[in-house]
């Protein structure tokens, strides 16, 4: 989870299962760096986590299993980050218990609904006082903790 870069096909096949990830996310919606962030952003009413097995792409690989989760309107990054850790370390036991046993049913993502999440600058952070109320409310939710929304220069 969270490690940024590509895993060399090499390192892919390696282990005898394949290599899993933990993904922040119902995908294919938000593939990318920045998912719990772009959906608050966007105003998603739902998020969760999807255990995946890696491929070479971004977070393209087929779906072992999905957990998902209610955004409610006090959600911000952070407490989403904590909801998703928790309900993602419960749905990888429960994937690798699957995976062993044999029992795990393997699906590709739709191709339909990809979103991409790329990763958060600190310059989007700067609250823009002419937008839309309810996109500066989503911008101080999802910056919360980092990169933390502030006024923007000037205003």
């Amino acid at each position: 989870m969270a490690y940024g870069l590509i895993v060399p096909r090499e390192v892919l096949v390696l282990p005898p299962l394949g290599c899993i990830n933990i993904h922040g996310s119902l995908l294919p919606r938000w593939r990318g760096a920045a998912p719990i962030q772009r959906a608050l952003l966007a105003g998603d009413t739902e998020t969760g986590v999807t255990i995946m097995q890696m491929d070479s792409g971004l977070d393209t690989g087929p779906v072992l299993l999905q957990r998902r989760l209610a955004i409610s309107a006090s959600h911000t990054s952070g407490s989403s980050t904590a909801a998703l850790s928790s309900l993602g370390a419960s749905a990888l036991v429960e994937a690798l218990e699957g995976l062993a046993a044999g029992t795990l049913r393997v699906s590709p993502q739709p191709l339909e609904g990809v979103t991409y999440a790329p990763k958060i600058g600190k310059a989007e952070a700067r609250i823009d006082w002419s937008r839309d109320a309810l996109e500066i409310e989503r911008q101080i939710r999802a910056f919360n903790p980092w990169p933390v929304a502030e006024n923007r220069a000037g205003r």
